[in-house]
């Protein structure tokens, strides 16, 4: 295939990729967006090397994240670790559905993740991810029965998350969207 490039990413373009992203966006940015990406705590250290920022940098703006409570932080063998606060990113899910949907939008979304709960429930006779979690661990449930079983669970566990995040966005729909006007005391 001479004459086209290939896709992949060589050696190179990987140091390229970092200063190009180095130049690009400042250093608080980089480790906020390592930061919440995350799905497990990390140290100070290792933010800091994806971020491409010195530890103390790194420490200084997750300390300060962690007092905005974006980030919580906990100890874990003598090492202090950064995750994603739940409850910042709680809010921001919400936010998030507010913004990009309409009410009926999330309404459909709501009734939506309700009926594949329905569907999972009627399914496997179960009443809940974990009953289908128990079957999957049962002696007489085969490999693959038992991968399904597992599979499925995680998927209820997702729906279940939506529909809690879809009630919480049209609880605060009117106070959240776009068209919302906060009253003016007349009296300032």
């Amino acid at each position: 295939m001479r004459g086209k490039r290939s896709e992949a990413i060589e050696i190179g373009d990987e140091a390229k990729h970092t200063d190009d992203w180095t130049d690009e966006m400042p250093g608080v940015d980089r480790v906020i967006s390592v930061a919440l990406t995350i799905e497990q705590p990390r140290t100070a250290d290792w933010i800091a090397e994806q971020a491409a920022v010195s530890p103390t940098t790194a420490r200084s703006h997750l300390e300060r994240l962690v007092d905005l409570h974006i980030l919580s932080a906990v100890e874990q063998r003598g090492a202090k670790t950064y995750y994603p606060d739940a409850a910042y990113q709680r809010f921001k899910e919400v936010s998030q559905l507010i913004e990009e949907h309409t009410r009926n939008e999330i309404e459909t979304i709501a009734v939506t993740a309700k009926e594949d709960i329905e569907e999972l429930r009627e399914t496997y006779d179960v009443e809940s991810p974990d009953e289908l979690r128990k079957l999957a661990t049962a002696e007489d449930t085969s490999s693959t029965e038992a991968r399904e079983y597992f599979k499925k669970a995680s998927e209820w566990d997702s729906h279940l998350h939506t529909v809690s995040i879809a009630e919480e966005a049209l609880e605060r729909y009117e106070k959240f969207s776009d068209h919302y006007q906060p009253s003016v005391d007349s009296a300032v």
